[in-house]
């Protein structure tokens, strides 16, 4: 098998791995399916720029579709993850982790709503209330818990799954800008605009869990790499 060969060989079994037909990853790339067909029959080749555009596509480098080299799938990860003897210990660390913040949270939310709550009455009293006397609401402290377990998620998946999940990301996002918006919801209504500010940051979060991904999957075919040479 010549280098041509073998290069239309890997570009068939990654995009097989990727779950795209011809067509798909034509529209993705901005081809006619008949080039990409020419492609994968070792009929031509696409240039670096090409073949940049399809490894970004794939979510793997350059150097990976040359050799051939599938980087570790994400649900091998979890059952290698998982099937560690420290997975049970790690996974309830971080449930009694989000159980405490929301501990916290409903602490810090009854000790406001019966302390401080909405002022004092005329003998001292004081007025029991979920709001504030300026109108701030107590009880969006439960939802600061939206951006806090989700930030606890991503690091439990970064480092115990080692993966960046999108999801929780956006969770942090969109959790941030709910709690900032419902804490000042009081002052203005136009407040809501705030969310207009998240879909930049939503864009660029694909981009940047694939970024760390890969990064990822690189330290670790280096690391295999190491041991291989070491033994």
């Amino acid at each position: 098998m010549d280098d041509q060969e073998r290069l239309a060989h890997n570009l068939v079994k990654f995009r097989k791995a990727s779950g795209l037909t011809q067509i798909e990853l034509a529209e993705k790339i901005k081809y006619s399916n008949k080039t990409v067909s020419k492609w994968e029959r070792a009929e031509s080749y696409p240039d670096i720029f090409t073949l940049k555009k399809i490894a970004d596509t794939y979510g793997v480098t350059v150097n990976d579709i040359l050799e051939g080299v599938m980087p570790t799938d994400v649900s091998e990860r979890e059952d290698e993850a998982k099937a560690s003897p420290m997975y049970p210990i790690k996974r309830n660390i971080l449930v009694i982790s989000c159980a405490l913040m929301l501990c916290i949270t409903s602490v810090a939310f009854f000790v406001l709503m019966f302390v401080v709550g909405a002022g004092r009455t005329a003998n001292g009293g004081v007025i029991v209330s979920a709001f504030a006397s300026s109108g701030f609401p107590y009880w969006v402290f439960f939802f600061y818990n939206i951006p806090l377990d989700a930030i606890a998620c991503f690091i439990f998946m970064l480092v115990v799954h080692k993966h960046a999940e999108k999801w929780c990301l956006s969770a942090i996002l969109w959790g941030s800008l709910l709690s900032i918006q419902l804490s000042i919801m009081y002052i203005n209504a136009l407040t809501a605009l705030i969310y207009i500010l998240g879909v930049p940051f939503q864009i660029l979060i694909s981009n940047f869990c694939r970024y760390v991904n890969l990064a990822i999957n690189h330290g670790e075919k280096v690391a295999k790499g190491s041991k291989i040479i070491k033994d």
